[in-house]
């Protein structure tokens, strides 16, 4: 891919309000946008959080008013939700066995990196460290999903309560962090206009 491709792909990525629900998603593109978030980077390779993708049309109506009626909700061709593991003191050994597995080595050889994830997951601010990094699967989805020419919408502005008790996420040890509506735009005045960025040179410098 040449970076024309890509930066037009970033250019014409926006956070799309106004989807057409009458447009679906191949189960190809939508694998492969799940993907790419299953391949994200995490802090010791914690891997903190589940995927939850809700294709019920009913139950996205009946997630609508915890989303205060964001009618990305309903009308996006899926919704995923990106939860934090609420057991961290399970992610250190699920670690390194997974470890142990993928690269057919003993667990004992890994008691550094469980020492590690150990460490981590006792933090101050554990919950809040690990919440923070729901956002890197997130914006690969989006990335993928810009590259693959299909809309979507990051959403933080929803009760996280409310859709924890209509799915029933304490009782699975997650908890909603945040949303992601993807699927192809509708009538939205915001598809074209222009992208409002900062200039590279207040943004980035060379040191």
């Amino acid at each position: 891919m040449d970076t024309h491709t890509l930066l037009n792909a970033l250019q014409k990525r926006y956070a799309t309000k106004v989807f057409d629900p009458t447009k679906e998603l191949s189960q190809d593109i939508l694998d492969a946008i799940l993907e790419s978030g299953r391949l994200a980077p995490s802090s010791i390779g914690l891997e903190p959080w589940k995927f939850l993708v809700v294709h019920n049309r009913d139950l996205r109506a009946q997630l609508l008013p915890a989303a205060y009626n964001q009618k990305q909700i309903t009308d996006a061709a899926a919704l995923i939700i990106i939860a934090r593991r609420t057991d961290i003191e399970a992610l250190p050994q699920e670690l390194v066995e997974r470890t142990a597995k993928v690269q057919g080595r003993p667990v004992s050889d890994l008691a550094g990196l469980k020492a590690m994830a150990e460490g981590g997951i006792k933090r101050p601010d554990a919950d809040a460290w690990l919440a923070h990094q729901t956002f890197l699967p997130l914006g690969f989805m989006m990335y993928t999903a810009a590259l693959l020419g299909v809309d979507s919408c990051p959403m933080e502005g929803f009760d996280a309560s409310a859709v924890n008790a209509l799915l029933g996420l304490p009782e699975k040890h997650l908890h909603a962090q945040c949303l992601l509506a993807i699927g192809y735009h509708g009538d939205d005045k915001y598809a074209d206009m222009p992208k409002t960025r900062r200039e590279p040179t207040e943004v980035m410098e060379i040191l």
